[in-house]
């Protein structure tokens, strides 16, 4: 304990207090979300697990950063799934024409997953919807007070967290 907080023991309760009920608000907005994006990924014809699902995002957000794929290793390590895991979900995506994997020239152990253009293109134009579509019907129905309080408190709450970047 800090000397801070054993100077306001009643703020450090308080603190866990909201701390714990912002974690449960957050995961019950990422389980409806998620439910959107599965949703969205069963309409189409290639059946997909959410694993798969949860694959193809992280494989899309990264190439958005980077322009470039994923290791098997590095995605087993963003989806927190076991390297093997991670192989066959990558193995079925593939056989499905959603992903290529390619060997380095210098090292074949080491595999590099793409995403294939058809993908990039459905993941650019169609998941963004279905991800921010629940939002959006919500934020429809939300007063201008509620809906200012929303934006402005996942704002203040961003910029008070370490490392997670500037509020828009």
């Amino acid at each position: 304990m800090t000397a801070a907080q054993a100077d306001h023991p009643g703020r450090d309760r308080d603190a866990r207090q909201a701390a714990a009920a912002v974690s449960d608000h957050l995961e019950a907005i990422r389980r409806v979300l998620r439910e959107s994006i599965w949703a969205e990924a069963r309409r189409y014809p290639i059946p997909l697990t959410p694993p798969q699902v949860t694959a193809l995002e992280v494989l899309v957000d990264h190439t958005r950063e980077t322009g470039g794929g994923l290791s098997v290793s590095e995605l087993s390590s963003r989806m927190g799934l076991a390297h093997s895991t991670v192989s066959g979900i990558a193995a079925r995506l593939e056989r499905h024409g959603l992903l290529t994997r390619t060997a380095r020239p210098d090292d074949r152990r080491y595999t590099r997953l793409e995403l294939t253009g058809p993908v990039r293109d459905w993941l650019d134009r169609d998941l963004p919807a279905a991800r921010l579509g629940p939002l959006v019907d919500a934020l429809r129905n939300a007063t201008d007070e509620e809906r200012s309080a929303i934006v402005d408190g996942l704002a203040a709450l961003r910029r008070l967290l370490p490392g997670s970047g500037p509020s828009t």
